[in-house]
């Protein structure tokens, strides 16, 4: 059965995630996740590092394009599901690419850790 990717929106489940989450780190990003009943994502931009809305929404759709892109990986690999926020730690605007290599060496890693915990 196809799993359904959720937006991680609860501030107690976000808070739950930075308190007590497991933490991945591949400049640019940082992936924070812990297992949860469900899938769920969130992505997210400093304001304090790029002021203009235009940066961080662009940053954003990126990164939700990546996790797009790894969603299938991700559902049909019958891993324990997590809930995840992907975070851009960068100072300057990322290409496509950069933020593609990145999230698929964490994306990996989150695969073989949800394996080991099934």
């Amino acid at each position: 059965m196809r799993q359904k990717l959720g937006r991680l929106k609860s501030e107690k489940r976000i808070n739950a995630l930075f308190n007590k989450g497991v933490v991945l780190k591949q400049f640019p990003l940082l992936l924070f996740y812990n297992h949860s009943a469900e899938w769920e994502s969130g992505v997210s931009v400093s304001k304090r590092l790029f002021k203009r809305a235009v940066d961080r929404n662009r940053i954003k759709r990126l990164l939700r394009e990546a996790v797009r892109k790894q969603w299938q990986g991700l559902s049909g690999d019958g891993g324990m599901p997590c809930a995840f926020m992907l975070l851009f730690v960068g100072r300057s605007m990322p290409s496509s690419e950069e933020i593609t290599k990145a999230s698929n060496h964490l994306f990996s890693k989150l695969m073989i850790n949800s394996k080991k915990n099934v």
